[in-house]
């Protein structure tokens, strides 16, 4: 459950990275379990977090397989095809096949489909989403390898197949990309999924809100008060974060130490400067 526990943290850590410019920026992720509309409707962002979720999950528990702190697993099973002469497989990879597993089990144990028709579509939406995330992990793998021989002259490598040490956001760069083309789907007779969405897909059923102004109903809290970067055409810049409301642009003088030069000893002279700060603040 520690590894579960971190997954947790990751996710509400790499979606508020993710999202830190835009008009939703996952702040209501905090809230968890008490989530806030727009992540229990169906919409894009429910769809990220549930991928997302997964993704952390499969990442931490790989890990904990590699590092030997789960009982269930260990170290990957080398590819079964040969390695160019260049390298020889070995190493420890990361398992991220059966962390794929443990993962798939433990978030549909949590999420039950339910009986209604409608019900059971969204639960097909989000564990197709699971699905999309747990792949995410699986393509962050990378070949990883570790030299031998005599003084370093390495006349042979080890290889293996790892996640690197960039942890879950790896997974979360490929998710924001599928978040931007996510696909709306409509609910089926038996509450199937159409037979038409590849696995990396991520899915949706509700549109979502534009998030410029507060609205309980649809989950979204605003910009009202948000900063923004004057100067930028980005997600990050007035004109799209501010909705089109305009911004308050506001300054604050500072003094501060500069222009410090060591004296003797133990004294270093300094002067005063003072430095203006913008801010600009969406209305």
């Amino acid at each position: 459950m520690s590894s579960l526990v971190q997954a947790a943290m990751d996710t509400s850590t790499v979606c508020q990275q993710a999202f830190r410019h835009r008009r939703w920026n996952c702040s209501s992720i905090e809230r968890a379990p008490d989530y806030t509309p727009e992540l229990l409707t169906g919409t894009r962002e429910q769809a990220f977090v549930y991928a997302m979720s997964a993704a952390a999950a499969v990442w931490r528990l790989a890990r904990g397989c590699a590092l030997g702190s789960l009982a269930a697993c260990s170290c990957a099973i080398p590819p079964r095809r040969e390695p160019p002469n260049s390298f020889k497989w070995g190493g420890c990879g990361d398992d991220v096949r059966s962390a794929s597993r443990m993962a798939k089990r433990f978030l549909q144990g949590a999420t039950p489909p339910g009986t209604g028709a409608t019900t059971k579509f969204m639960h097909a939406v989000n564990m197709h989403n699971n699905r999309a995330g747990r792949r995410a992990v699986e393509q962050s793998l990378t070949l990883e390898c570790k030299c031998h021989g005599v003084s370093g002259s390495c006349s042979v490598r080890t290889c293996w197949r790892g996640l690197g040490t960039s942890g879950p956001s790896a997974a979360g760069s490929r998710l924001l990309q599928r978040y931007a083309t996510a696909a709306e789907v409509r609910p089926r007779s038996g509450g199937r999924l159409p037979p038409l969405y590849h696995h990396d897909n991520l899915l949706y059923t509700t549109k979502s809100a534009d998030y410029c102004l507060p609205d309980k109903k649809r989950g979204s809290l605003g910009t009202i008060g948000r900063q923004c970067n004057g100067s930028s055409s980005g997600y990050e810049g007035c004109e799209y974060l501010c909705c089109g409301r305009g911004h308050i642009t506001k300054t604050e003088d500072i003094l501060e130490r500069c222009d410090c030069k060591y004296i003797s000893c133990c004294y270093v002279k300094c002067k005063t400067c003072r430095r203006v700060i913008k801010t600009y603040e969406c209305k």
